[in-house]
């Protein structure tokens, strides 16, 4: 029996028109960047050298960095949910200086560089995950806030998503949204906050749509305490979702915060 449409059924609606809205803005901010490129040159997000989004010797070294993405430990957070967690690479050199260049400076034209490096995780996942006759394999990104899809118009981590090579049996399904902000909520970002602080700020803020009786892989950008992560478990399996796993990009070193990784 074919897998299911992604997104299909009524209540994914929503979550399609964000996808596909994401999708428009990206290319349209990547149309951007190559008119503008005409008047203000591209250059490695890395080193600064013209000529590339990334050059030759930064690639090299960002491909030897995420060659081998595979498990690693899970944080204490996602320890009572039993998930397995894996990463492409240590959030620090070049993939960080890739992702900060992307999230926080617009350059979407890196979009195909970290979706390549995100195909080799995901590959690793679903590898780890296969069983025969398994369930189709859901990849579920982890949504923007309102506040940052404003501020950067786009969505990072599901923009990745859709632009990376898919393992056979897999499809990628829109089905976590950010509730509206609630009264007294603290503000400000998850990377500036404690473990506990960002457990505290991001409960409840995520609701998950169509996932009963559905296998989901959790995908985010940077495993850092694993608070994001777990709440995203959390929701999906409240959902009626089975979660066997989560997959980011970078994940910080155990005891080291981002800007040491940074």
């Amino acid at each position: 029996m074919p897998a299911p449409r992604a997104g299909a059924g009524p209540r994914a609606d929503g979550a399609s028109r964000a996808a596909a809205w994401d999708r428009r803005a990206a290319r349209a901010s990547g149309w951007c960047g190559d008119a503008l490129e005409l008047l203000v040159p591209v250059s490695c997000a890395v080193c600064g050298v013209p000529g590339a989004s990334l050059c030759r010797e930064c690639r090299v070294v960002l491909r030897r960095g995420t060659a081998r993405p595979g498990r690693v430990p899970t944080p204490a957070p996602l320890l009572a949910s039993g998930v397995r967690v894996y990463t492409a690479g240590e959030y620090e050199h070049e993939l960080a200086a890739c992702l900060l260049a992307f999230k926080n400076g617009g350059r979407t034209d890196l979009t195909g560089v970290l979706a390549t490096v995100l195909s080799g995780a995901l590959s690793a996942a679903a590898r780890d995950l296969a069983r025969p006759g398994g369930a189709h394999l859901w990849w579920v990104p982890v949504p923007t806030s309102g506040r940052a899809r404003r501020r950067r118009w786009f969505d990072p981590v599901a923009t990745v998503l859709d632009a990376a090579a898919l393992p056979s049996g897999t499809g990628v399904r829109h089905a976590l949204r950010h509730r509206a902000a609630r009264f007294g909520a603290p503000g400000g970002a998850q990377k500036t906050r404690g473990r506990d602080q960002r457990a505290r700020a991001i409960r409840g803020v995520m609701r998950a749509e169509d996932v009963a009786g559905r296998t989901c892989v959790v995908v985010d950008d940077v495993l850092t305490t694993g608070a994001t992560a777990a709440e995203a478990v959390r929701c999906l399996t409240a959902a009626g979702a089975h979660v066997p796993a989560v997959v980011t990009l970078a994940g910080v070193r155990p005891r080291r915060s981002p800007p040491e990784n940074g």
